[in-house]
This record gives structure tokens, sequence and C-alpha cells, in this order.
């Protein structure tokens, strides 16, 4: 017997050497404390340059970190997009089944056990790679999922979003006694009451809340589906909005089984996006292939249904870098007609593009030109190529803003801003702020920046630095928006 053992660590130990080795996990050791006694792996793409976004991805129980790595894609994904990875793995002496201890009290509150580790391994990154402090996020399967909802409200100011699949609220749970019940999905209580728990962990704390996409199957026995209603309570009140659906897309992407239901803030932002994946168990959902858009690799937790969750949390994240640049206008009057939208022909491909809600394609679907006619929404506006070979490619998109014809225009009206590098500061020129209202801020490709910000005076500051290049901000004061376009370079 004790023979037979000591034979199936060895195989286990070279089993677990190899993976870490075809995934090109890196373990590091001596990031800090780490009073969780977590093991820490990160995942570096070669050809990173500049200032990177961040994911955390946490495995589920019984997995390890190599073995998420494989088969959710998340490595994949990096290299295509340039974006770091932390793995962190939990030990079989801190937990028998190697789940993340969630529902512990004493890794479950800020600045304690395995939350303490995981924001350690996340200081290390910052502190030896060119991480963009305002591009970092977390997700996980599971128990990594559950630990997921920790981070996110333990820590607001360092995640800006999470992917929470098969998962569970922020203290769901503070047992391993009532874990089971929480998992069992017995455990409901009111939107305020779970919102309670997230802001307790920070009652001085008034920055941005962390957005949530949910990911759960129908069918799952582990991790009931009820649990996935107790998250969109949770993080619609923490982000102050209500419970009710602002759009709902069924079959999404062409998926029967994928139902994808948002919810949004007063500034339309999608606050919580939930996606509901019929007839799957307990799992993350993947689109194996070579495509973009595809990848990961089938095993107990991970199933083959056409969808690809890990790509579509990252296109959650905002880190999937546009395949080609969208030619247009990003700055249209109200009802504007015959606005033309194009992106570079490839022989064979077709072009599948979306509009923002009022707006309306002439002409052109399915070719890599169409001409637009606008409502009074702003938003994306984005195409996917289907190539010859039936490969559907990264999504590229426009942001869009859509404003009264009498307003200024961009160039006018950047005579009345201009961003104090030194400061991380909008400052206001012989313009009234004092009402200000919201902060909208896009980088060159539209993609949306999410920044903590304050107003003092004449000036909205900024909690971080902007990377350098130029940006698109649109400022509402409650009477009037302004839109202008803005430089950050660097500091000398």
């Amino acid at each position: 017997m004790r023979t037979r053992i000591l034979t199936l660590l060895i195989v286990f130990l070279i089993n677990h050497t190899y993976l870490l080795k075809s995934q090109n996990l890196s373990q590091v050791t001596g990031f800090g404390t780490n009073p969780g006694n977590l093991n820490m792996y990160t995942y570096i793409p070669n050809g990173i340059s500049g200032a990177a976004p961040l994911v955390i991805a946490m495995h589920g129980c019984t997995q390890s970190a190599s073995i998420y790595a494989s088969q959710t894609g998340w490595n994949k994904l990096a290299d295509l997009h340039k974006f770091y990875v932390i793995y962190p793995e939990q030990l079989a002496t801190n937990n028998s089944n190697k789940c993340f201890n969630w529902f512990d009290a004493a890794d479950q509150d800020k600045n304690q056990g395995e939350a303490l580790s995981i924001k350690q391994m996340v200081d290390y990154m910052i502190n030896n790679y060119s991480v963009t402090p305002s591009a970092i996020y977390v997700t996980g399967l599971s128990a990594g999922a559950a630990m997921s909802s920790v981070m996110l409200a333990d820590y607001p100011e360092i995640f800006r979003k999470g992917a929470i699949m098969a998962g569970l609220p922020y203290k769901a749970a503070t047992s391993s006694l009532n874990a089971f019940t929480a998992m069992n999905g017995g455990v409901t209580k009111t939107p305020s009451q779970w919102g309670d728990l997230v802001r307790n962990q920070n009652p001085n704390y008034t920055g941005t809340q962390p957005h949530v996409a949910i990911f759960h199957g129908t069918m799952d026995f582990t991790v009931n589906i009820a649990n996935a209603t107790e998250l969109i309570k949770q993080w619609t009140d923490v982000n102050g909005t209500d419970q009710t659906v602002d759009n709902t897309y069924s079959s999404f992407d062409g998926n029967s089984i994928i139902e994808k239901t948002v919810y949004t803030n007063n500034s339309s932002d999608p606050v919580v996006v939930y996606y509901k994946i019929t007839g799957m168990g307990h799992a993350i959902s993947l689109d194996t292939g070579a495509c973009p858009r595809q990848g990961g690799v089938t095993g107990t937790y991970a199933l083959e249904k056409d969808f690809h969750s890990t790509y579509w949390a990252a296109d959650f994240f905002n880190i999937l870098i546009n395949p080609y640049t969208v030619t247009g206008s990003g700055q249209v009057a109200f009802s504007a007609t015959n606005e033309t939208y194009s992106v570079p022909s490839t022989n064979g491909s077709t072009y599948t593009w979306t509009v923002p809600s009022g707006a309306a394609i002439v002409s052109g679907q399915g070719t890599n030109n169409i001409i637009v006619n606008f409502g009074n929404n702003n938003g994306n506006i984005e195409v996917v190529e289907t190539t010859s070979g039936g490969c559907v490619n990264d999504i590229a998109k426009i942001y869009v803003n859509v404003g009264s014809s009498s307003l200024p225009s961009i160039e006018a009206e950047q005579a009345n801003f201009f961003y104090d590098v030194y400061g991380n500061t909008i400052v206001a020129l012989n313009t009234d702020i004092s009402k200000f209202k919201s902060l909208m801020i896009f980088n060159s490709i539209g993609q949306k920046v999410d920044k903590e910000y304050f107003i003092q005076g004449n000036k909205i500051v900024l909690g971080s630095d902007l990377v350098p290049g130029l940006y698109i901000v649109t400022i509402n004061t409650g009477k009037k928006q302004f839109t202008f376009k803005m430089v950050a370079g660097k500091k000398l």
C-alpha cells in the first residue's frame, strides 16, 4: 500500500510538472508574507511591452493552477492581446479538496488570510512588471469564483471588474458549516443586505465599485443556479442600481443555449452581465478550436458548449485588442444620417455589424462597409469578421458619442479643458463643473477607461495615471455635455 501511494504521488508530481511546463507557468516565491499559504504562478506573454492589464484566474476544487490554465485558455488570449495572468493555487494542507476557503472568516475579510495573499500577488506584479493599475481583473470557477467575489468586495480600489463562473455572493457563508447550504441555493437576502456585506469591508470607500459578469449553468447541482440571482442582487445594489433587466439577448452570439441579460446604471454602463447557459452542469463553458475567439481544453469542469466563456469574460474586461481600426466618426449629431463605418476587406470574409440602440444599418450588413442612421444613444459600432475558412475573428469596435448638432465640435471644446499630467487632473477653463454629473473616458480604439475620480473646484482629479495616448472625454454637468480630445503624455 505504501509503495502504491508513493507511486501515485510521483505520477502526480510528474504530470503536474509537465502541465506547468506546457503552459509556460512560472512559480513566484517570496511575493509577500503570504498569510494564506498559497502558491503563486504567473504567465508572461512573449512580446509584451508597455503598461498592460492583469488578470487573476482562480481554479476550482480538486484543480491546480496548471490544470485551470490549460482548460480555460487564458494563456492563449494573453498571447493574442498582451496581458499578464496570475494563477493562485490552493494547497491540500489548507483544504483537503484544494478549494479556496471563500467561506472562512479568516480568509474572506480584507487584509487577512488567503485574501491578503492574493492581494500580495497583485502587489508583486505591480512592483515588478508594467501593470496598468486601472486594468486589474479577477475571475474563477466554483470556489475560485467565490474567492473572486471575496477579492472584489475586499479590494474595490484594485479590481475594476470580475467574472464569476458557477460561484456565490460575497459572504454567502461564513463557515464550513453553512457553506453547503449556500452552495445548494439555500441562502437568500435582500439586495441591500447583500450590498451591506460588501460595503462593510470598506466603509469609507467612495470610488467606483467593481462591475461583474456572471456565468452559470442551469443544471449545476454543485453550486445551485439560484446563487446567480443572489449575485445579481448583491452587485447591482453595490453599484447603486435596481434589479430590473435593461437588455436581454436570447441566443447570444447565435448560440441557442446562451441567454445574456444586462443591468445598467444611470450612465447606461453595464454593471452586471449574466450569461445563463441552458443545460450545463458545474463547469466553465468552452468553444474549443484554433480561431481567435475559441480556446481551452475540455475536462471534468470544462465542457464544450460552442461558447468560450473565457473570451467573453475578457471582452467584459475590455482587454481585447481591436484586430484592426474601424474607420468612421466617433462624434455625431442626434439623429445623424448616412454615417459611414468600414474596416479592411479580406477576400471571402463576411462581416456582421451591430450598432447602438436606436441606430439602424441602412446598407452594407455582411460587407466591410456600412451606412448608419443614428438615434439619440451613445454606444459601440462593432463588427465581427467570419473568414472563408469559418473562423469567427475578434471583435473590432469604435465608440460613438451622439450629441446635438448645436453643441461645439470636439476640437472647439478642446479649448475649454486640458489634462495636467503631473496632477492626473482634468482642468476646466471658463466652464462651471460644480454640478458635475458624470465622466466617461475612451481610448483611441473606443474602449472605455474606468477611473476613480473626485471633484476639486474646477478640476476633476483622477485616482491614477492615464496610459500615454489620445483619449475622447465626455463630461456631463447636468445642464450641458462636453466632449473633447485629450492627450496624456509621459511625466518628465
